[in-house]
């Protein structure tokens, strides 16, 4: 956050889809990799299911915006 408010314009953009890329990625490696694996509650985990998708698909527009802004 420190580092966006001393941005603005291009820069902020940039540095703003940059930050959103990293963390749906990290949330999908922790999905994938230890909350759904690791869950014992059934109706947990089959949260944890039903939302992965909606990551994936804020990621894959993350990625659009910021393939467009280069």
């Amino acid at each position: 956050i420190k580092h966006l408010k001393g941005l603005s314009g291009a820069a902020f953009d940039h540095a703003y889809v940059d930050n959103e890329v990293t963390y749906h990625e990290a949330v999908l490696d922790a999905l994938d990799h230890t909350l759904i694996p690791s869950a014992k509650n059934a109706q947990l985990k089959a949260l944890l299911v039903q939302v992965r998708p909606a990551f994936e698909a804020h990621l894959e527009h993350a990625k659009k915006i910021q393939a467009e802004l280069q």
